[in-house]
């Protein structure tokens, strides 16, 4: 088990958890707990020996000023490393994300050929932000099953 979980789950005692829903839930809930914690005390720290006057200070900073300590930096990067492999590249994840990219591609392309398919609101967009920007809006406030029912109706 990474560290970072080990950790939150002793944090949250989650072995006295016993729905897993409740259990994942509140390990998710205490690793950001501690990552956003330790990102505030670093961060806090770091601006005060910065000597953090005003904006230009830190636009002009050589150095980032919002941290993580090097211990939780590493064990976010293992997190991130353990995600991308395990769940983001999963083989259903993969082909799932496939699929809807072809999905989404049908739509937009349908939609710019179609404008009129658009409602009003997201039409008058077109003049000036260009069509495919306005597809794009529209698309993007779709729900899931909003977007697969007008997939179906054209």
């Amino acid at each position: 088990m990474l560290e970072i979980v080990q950790q939150a789950q002793n944090r949250i005692n989650a072995s006295a958890i016993h729905d897993s829903f409740i259990r994942q839930t509140r390990t998710a809930k205490s690793i950001l707990d501690f990552l956003v914690s330790d990102c505030l005390d670093k961060s806090k720290n770091k601006l005060k020996n910065a000597d953090v006057k005003n904006l230009s200070d830190i636009y002009n900073a050589k150095d980032n000023l919002i941290i993580l300590s090097e211990e939780s930096n590493a064990q976010l990067s293992e997190l991130e490393a353990f995600l991308f492999q395990r769940l983001y590249m999963h083989p259903s994840v993969v082909q799932t994300t496939n699929q809807v990219r072809t999905w989404v591609t049908k739509l937009f392309n349908k939609l710019c050929s179609t404008p009129e398919l658009m409602p009003g609101y997201f039409r008058r967009f077109i003049k000036e932000y260009g069509l495919e920007r306005a597809v794009c809006d529209y698309i993007a406030g779709m729900t899931d099953r909003y977007c697969l029912k007008l997939l179906d109706e054209i």
